[in-house]
């Protein structure tokens, strides 16, 4: 029990430095990576590079949120096929694509819920 004081002591040190925002963002980041790699990753890679021609490499790309967001619950048909993930939330593409813009596009900035849904409804 004596070993758990300074772990505790130090976690909550760390954690009350740390703004709202700032925790908001890891969160987004850790989940938003969970679920990449589930339904993301078997296709464009770990590291997004994509395979080839079949499937695009995502960490060059210049999508803009909004169109990630489209293309993540709809999918896409035409040269390549992306499938819909239409069981995935607004909360879940929030965190995809907020993971996504962090890890490939160097803006760690939370891509709100909000958006997402205003996205999604003007989806083409």
């Amino acid at each position: 029990m004596k070993n758990y004081i300074p772990i505790a002591f130090i976690a909550f040190f760390f954690f009350s430095c740390q703004s709202k925002e700032e925790i908001t963002q890891q969160q987004y980041s850790v989940e938003g990576m969970a679920l990449y790699q589930t339904h993301c990753e078997n296709c464009h890679q770990a590291d997004g590079s994509g395979l080839r021609n079949l499937y695009p490499s995502i960490k060059n790309s210049n999508l803009s949120p909004e169109t990630l967001a489209c293309l993540i619950k709809n999918g896409k048909k035409g040269n390549g096929f992306m499938p819909a993930n239409a069981k995935l939330q607004a909360l879940d593409i929030a965190e995809i694509v907020t993971y996504m813009r962090e890890k490939w596009g160097g803006k760690k900035q939370i891509f709100p819920v909000d958006s997402v849904r205003l996205a999604l409804q003007k989806c083409p």
